[in-house]
């Protein structure tokens, strides 16, 4: 995993090869609190940086993140360390590519119906 903040006016990468297996438990349980009905915004905030930041070891501190990250491609960051990274779940590209793939086959199996009632 990797991320970059812009720390002290420095553009600065962070990699994390490893993370351990007690960081899924960790990241299940946010994202259980996120799926709550009254679940807090700033709560689940807070916690999604937190891991984030035990994730890559305490390389910096959740003020860093915090300041260090850019609002404008945030929430990818955070899916892309938390839902791909830990969970292990498809990155944005590949729902996209999958999205993609299953409106094409949708097209194409409404070609053939559209084929097989006028033939």
């Amino acid at each position: 995993m990797e991320i970059t903040l812009n720390i002290k006016g420095e553009e600065k990468t962070f990699v994390q090869e490893f993370a351990p297996l007690k960081l899924y438990r960790k990241a299940l349980e946010v994202e259980d609190y996120a799926e709550q009905k009254d679940a807090e915004e700033e709560k689940l905030f807070d916690k999604r940086l937190n891991l984030i930041v035990e994730v890559f070891d305490k390389q910096f501190t959740k003020n860093e993140l915090e300041n260090g990250l850019n609002v404008i491609n945030h929430k990818e960051v955070m899916y892309n360390v938390i839902a791909v990274g830990i969970l292990g779940n498809r990155s944005l590209e590949e729902q996209e590519e999958l999205g993609k793939f299953m409106r094409e086959m949708e097209e194409m199996a409404k070609q053939e119906k559209s084929q097989s009632t006028t033939a």
